[in-house]
């Protein structure tokens, strides 16, 4: 919104002045990117099970423990679940029931006479036998496929006036069923053909039954989580999470996770997987297969990612998941780079060297200087003094947050945004730039330099100045889309360049990267100067990332590194960074 705001009003305030570059800086030389680094898959999908190194999601299979995938065979359809058992698959489609399949992908199996109470919900495995187990979700009906078709069951009834439990759930240890219902918790040693009652009494109980890895079942879902041993006796009770049934997983490795928590101790503690601070990051789903968790993660700022994480490693890694061809896409979000050379990009962290992306949770707009990264987020201020590890909210009065259009830091460490707006109204046309400082990341806030510019309807001349902040060069100097001031606001200097208060960047050497909207690639340019633009022009450059030729002034920002070559972000399907081949900012 701000960005077509500014190339609306601002595009009328033409700079003047000559480039004072040689001709042949003048003259458009090509910059070429190529793709670098580990491109990082942003599609919605959703973990639905597996055991290691089997991954099913609920549109693709991987065989490889996640790193390379396959699509599911059309006749598996969605899954929403799926059981693993001696290596075999079991699921459940509408249209099909219920079936396995083998993980190589060779055949895929219906499994006939099941109940008509059969649903999407209502049916479990026995680890044991592979075999299925289906519940009635009213009425005092079980069924368990056996080798020669399907045995009906039914839990004892108090008295022969009741006969609709509402069983909850059916879970098997491959000794032990037990079952959850408004009757109790009941269990059976021999497979359902009799049961006995554990207890009628679980208050404030959930109702989801977790088998956990030494054999012990876990009723969970409510304030209150109930342990049961291996035998189906009831073994005690822990302080419980409310969660609906199917958000929790118990996991090989004896943990249990539920939301963004994971506990090792049964629920009596729980550590985030998502530390982020006050800037939220919710998990949609997550599961667990071997030692490998997989989270579907949401952003309001950048939408949903496939997470996998390995308890004992300092990241939760967003991976590179899929094969498809890198193309550029125009709608790319914003780059940054840390001093360490960590590249952050749409919620997502990830240095040269590093195998996979990490799930970096970023406000929708932010920038960086050394380890300091500032965010808005609507209509808050983020601050992170951790590289955006995590962050805290600040609610200084000062800046609008949703305008925040520039970011410095200057060299006693406070912090600099700008904010540049315009607008029109029957009098004529109105620009407002405004610079403002903060000493201690953002909760507070001064205002260090405002400037007004209009021009009355109809024509005439503009009066008045408004320059929009761009960011501060390492002397001090304050640079601007359209001049430099060596006085911290009080007053500026013309600059030499062509450029109409649009897209610009400040390079770590102090060159300003300006660009002046065109209607296409050949004419839409990026233009370098020296001393932030006070300074000569350096060369003039059309755009091709990969194969495809690009308007310098659609790309979001633009990074550096230390040998000045340039770093851009985009990519369909992919958050794809390219470098470009030549270096641009050349100490």
């Amino acid at each position: 919104m701000l960005r077509a705001q500014l190339l609306l009003y601002g595009a009328v305030i033409a700079a003047c002045g000559s480039s004072q570059g040689s001709p042949s800086a003048a003259k458009p030389t090509p910059l070429s990117f190529e793709p670098f680094g580990v491109p990082q898959y942003t599609s919605h999908d959703v973990f639905v099970g597996g055991v290691s190194p089997v991954i099913v999601m609920s549109h693709r299979i991987s065989r490889d423990g996640g790193m390379t995938w396959g699509a599911l065979d059309p006749r598996v359809g969605v899954p929403t679940r799926v059981a693993v058992a001696g290596g075999t698959l079991l699921t459940y489609a509408p249209s099909a029931g219920l079936m396995r399949f083998d993980p190589a992908g060779t055949s895929v199996a219906t499994v006939t006479g099941a109940p008509t109470y059969t649903s999407d919900g209502t049916w479990r495995v026995d680890p044991s036998t592979g075999k299925f187990v289906v519940f009635n979700g009213v009425d005092n009906e079980l069924s368990f496929e056996t080798a020669s078709g399907w045995r009906a069951s039914s839990l004892p009834q108090p008295t022969p006036t009741e006969t609709q439990p509402y069983i909850q759930d059916v879970e098997s240890n491959g000794s032990t069923v037990l079952t959850i219902s408004g009757w109790g918790v009941h269990r059976s040693h021999d497979g359902g053909m009799t049961w006995q009652l554990v207890t009628a009494s679980v208050p404030n109980a959930g109702r989801d039954l977790l088998v956990l890895g030494d054999g012990r079942f876990l009723l969970f879902g409510g304030m209150t989580s109930y342990i049961f041993d291996a035998t189906g006796a009831a073994a005690g009770t822990v302080a419980g999470v409310v969660a609906d049934q199917g958000d929790a997983s118990a996991c090989a490795d004896g943990a249990i996770v539920v939301h963004d928590k994971r506990s090792t101790d049964l629920g009596a503690t729980w550590h985030p997987l998502i530390a982020s601070g006050d800037l939220s990051m919710i998990v949609e789903r997550i599961g667990c297969a071997g030692d490998t968790y997989w989270m579907l993660a949401r952003s309001d700022s950048w939408g949903y990612r496939l997470v996998k994480f390995k308890p004992g490693t300092a990241q939760l890694a967003a991976g590179d998941w899929e094969t498809d061809p890198i193309t550029w896409a125009s709608d790319s979000p914003q780059l940054l780079r840390m001093t360490d050379g960590t590249f952050l990009a749409a919620g997502l962290a990830w240095r040269d060297g590093d195998p996979s992306w990490a799930l970096r949770v970023l406000p929708a707009r932010a920038w960086t200087a050394g380890s300091l990264v500032l965010g808005v987020d609507g209509s808050t201020f983020y601050a992170s003094a951790d590289g955006g590890a995590t962050w805290t909210a600040e609610h200084g009065t000062g800046p609008a947050p949703d305008q925040v259009d520039g970011f410095a830091r200057t060299a006693d460490g406070a912090v600099l945004v700008s904010t540049f707006t315009g607008g029109g109204d029957a009098s004529g046309d109105h620009w407002h730039a405004q610079v403002w400082r903060s000493t201690d990341m953002g909760a507070s806030w001064s205002s260090v330099y405002s400037g007004d510019a209009s021009r009355p309807a109809g024509g005439g001349d503009i009066t008045g100045e408004a320059h929009r902040f761009v960011g501060v060069a390492a002397d001090g100097t304050w640079v601007a889309t359209d001049a430099v001031s060596h006085d911290s606001g009080a007053t500026w200097k013309k600059s030499n360049v062509e450029n109409d208060h649009s897209v610009a960047f400040l390079t770590p050497h102090g060159r300003l990267l300006a660009t002046l909207p065109g209607s296409s690639p050949t004419d839409d340019l990026w233009r370098l100067y020296d001393d932030g633009g006070a300074g000569k022009l350096v060369g003039t450059y059309t755009l091709k990332l990969g194969d495809t030729a690009v308007q310098g002034s659609a790309l979001a920002s633009v990074a550096f590194d230390e040998d000045g070559y340039a770093y851009v972000a985009g990519g369909t399907p992919y958050v794809q960074l390219w470098k470009s081949t030549e270096p641009l900012d050349a100490p």
